[in-house]
């Protein structure tokens, strides 16, 4: 019986676990190795954060999804990967052998030389380490002591988390709410989206008064304020960091093929470029030769070939290729229950946007966690 490893629960490997509890008798013995037990659905954290949703209504439980899919499930960190010997290693010190091993472990954030981000920010992934140190800020500005939150990053990630913080800080303190700032080092805020898409987010951030300061470079954040290279420094009670993405660091030290800022390296089959053993998907990999945006999005369509190669590759079978459309649906949150839509150079905004995205969000969830998320 060949031996599959999962590491990490991420998009994918969710449809990889369904599609083997739905389909029984792989004849593959599965482990999925998983820092956390459940699956935070990114997508809904700034719903959560604005107050449409709870946490639990965003989260899969991985750990019943293994189940489910009779595959074992094993709660530690991957630090290393023995290729030549079919192993991975954990953190804790566990080793684990395999036949066929993927990788779904997402990205980290690029935080660089700034000094202060470990001590004094909150991180916006993981999304359990976001959602602690906004319970902290709540329950801080109940008690007044809150009054300027900054986000460092001008992507889709800070901006959307700041209209929604913004939102919620609003409802709660309507009279003197706490103001909320992003910085962010690069010519404009968004660079990604459309110049509609851009006008339409920059008019939402100037209607709730959230500063935005682009070009700026952090140098440091301490427990009270940011200081930029420049010299300037804002009073900031909470900083939470949204830089870009950067690869896990043990993908290129264990050897593997990697693109140039270490993501692993993968072919249409989404197998590494070096080693057919190993596939990836998602945050972690770069498809040779098809680059796109790291979005959630691209490891979902990616999962039903995944899952089907998987089963191919243990079984000596044929694999299909998969290569997709860079271009995809982006549904920005803001704030309140509103959103903007990008496709391409197409975007559009409403209320009906946010109940399309809402509507496509907790089908996500429901499709491999089974209840409905509660609506506020």
């Amino acid at each position: 019986m060949k031996k599959l490893v999962l590491a990490g629960g991420g998009h994918a490997h969710l449809e990889v676990l369904r599609d083997l509890a739905e389909r029984p008798g792989s004849g593959i013995a599965v482990t999925l190795v998983t820092p956390r037990p459940r699956f935070i659905y990114t997508a809904m954290i700034p719903g959560a954060i604005a107050g449409h949703y709870r946490l639990e209504d965003c989260a899969i439980d991985l750990e019943a999804l293994a189940r489910r899919a009779n595959a074992r499930f094993v709660n530690g960190a991957i630090f290393r990967v023995d290729s030549a010997n079919h192993r991975v290693h954990c953190a804790d010190g566990e080793a684990i052998d395999y036949d066929l091993l993927s990788l779904d472990v997402g990205s980290r954030l690029v935080v660089g030389a700034v000094t202060g981000v470990e001590e004094h920010a909150t991180l916006v992934r993981p999304m359990e380490i976001l959602m602690k140190g906004w319970a902290d800020v709540l329950s801080r500005a109940r008690e007044g002591k809150v009054r300027a939150v900054t986000l460092v990053g001008g992507g889709p990630a800070g901006v959307e988390v700041a209209l929604a913080m913004e939102y919620r800080l609003r409802r709660e303190h309507p009279e003197s709410p706490p103001h909320v700032r992003v910085i962010t080092n690069t010519p404009m805020i968004l660079a990604e989206f459309c110049a509609g898409a851009r006008r339409r987010l920059k008019l939402q951030l100037v209607r709730r008064g959230i500063g935005v300061h682009v070009g700026a470079s952090v140098e440091a954040v301490g427990a009270d304020h940011v200081r930029l290279d420049s010299g300037i420094v804002f009073k900031s009670d909470a900083t939470f960091w949204a830089g870009g993405p950067s690869a896990p660091p043990w993908i290129a030290s264990s050897g593997l093929a990697v693109d140039p800022r270490g993501f692993l390296l993968v072919n249409e089959t989404l197998q590494s470029v070096t080693d057919p053993d190993i596939f990836g998907v998602g945050d972690c990999a770069t498809q040779d030769g098809h680059p796109h945006a790291r979005a959630g999005v691209f490891a979902v369509r990616a999962a039903p070939v995944l899952a089907a190669n998987l089963r191919a590759a243990a079984h000596g079978g044929v694999l299909t290729p998969h290569v997709t459309n860079p271009r995809y649906l982006a549904l920005v949150s803001a704030g309140r229950k509103s959103a903007v839509g990008i496709w391409g150079d197409f975007s559009f905004q409403g209320w009906w946007a946010w109940r399309w995205k809402d509507r496509i969000d907790r089908g996500f969830v429901a499709r491999y966690d089974g209840a409905a998320p509660h609506r506020r």
